[in-house]
């Protein structure tokens, strides 16, 4: 096996023994201190997602940035994002549904071929590639914790908080918590779709002109979203509503159209 390969199979196995410890700490039920045995697999499980991310995705024809690297990219940038910020607050509910989607995101990015063409960047697409990867990933990370706050919500509207919900904080918290990441998601992905529209010459070619549309819907969305929250005091089911919904127009957006460029309609 190659580099990448040993390093993206001690990425999955690391981020599966991450994902076991984090669901054996939310089983125990009491909110405790970060765990460093959790600290350091975590933190290893993302150093060798991210060598083998670079390792795969940068080659000497150019930078490769088909669907299953971006999906990769997309849930190592959560993992590591849900990491820095369990330094300062716990965050735990969160890494035990993003590191298993991290490693699962792994295998097909190394395995499976397709139709895509590495091609160089420049300063201007690789900034607007940046800033949507974190766009994405933070808004990925919102999506995950609003199922969560779904579950929570039905759980505590039938009177009884069983399993690991019961180490969650407050609803009140779960709430404020998601509203945090759809701002700092929003904020970027206004930048992203700012960088587009000065640097892609392309933005409403044809083949990319539904991913445009499909982007500015899901912004639309999530602005509307954060207006009602600030207007109107939308809550709970509102927001895990209009945050699944944008998420997965989001997702359309460009990984249908990639599924389609680099499968279906493979040269």
């Amino acid at each position: 096996m190659t580099i990448a390969s040993w390093a993206g199979l001690a990425a999955f196995l690391l981020y599966l023994a991450a994902s076991i410890l984090v669901l054996r700490r939310l089983r125990g039920a009491v909110a405790r201190r970060p765990s460093p045995w959790l600290l350091a697999l975590s933190m290893l499980a993302v150093a060798s997602h991210a060598l083998c991310l670079w390792l795969t995705t940068v080659t000497d024809e150019g930078v490769r940035l088909g669907l299953f690297p971006m999906a990769s990219l997309i849930t190592g940038t959560g993992a590591a994002m849900v990491i820095s910020a369990s330094l300062y607050r716990r965050l735990e509910w969160v890494s035990a549904l993003v590191f298993p989607l991290s490693a699962l995101s792994i295998p097909p990015m190394l395995w499976v071929q397709s139709g895509y063409i590495p091609h160089a960047l420049q300063h201007g697409v690789a900034t607007h590639v940046l800033l949507s990867i974190l766009a994405s990933a933070v808004l990925a990370i919102a999506a995950a914790q609003s199922l969560l706050l779904l579950v929570q919500h039905r759980q505590l509207k039938s009177g009884h908080i069983r399993g690991v919900m019961r180490a969650f904080p407050p609803i009140q918290v779960m709430e404020r918590m998601l509203f945090e990441l759809l701002w700092t998601g929003v904020l970027l992905l206004s930048a992203a779709m700012i960088a587009g529209f000065i640097y892609l010459d392309d933005l409403l070619a044809q083949k990319v002109a539904h991913k445009t549309v499909l982007t500015v819907v899901a912004w639309g969305l999530f602005a509307t979203l954060l207006a009602g929250r600030h207007f109107l005091g939308w809550r709970a089911l509102t927001a895990v509503r209009f945050t699944l919904a944008g998420f997965v127009i989001l997702v359309l957006a460009f990984f249908g159209s990639q599924l389609v460029l680099e499968y279906i309609l493979r040269p």
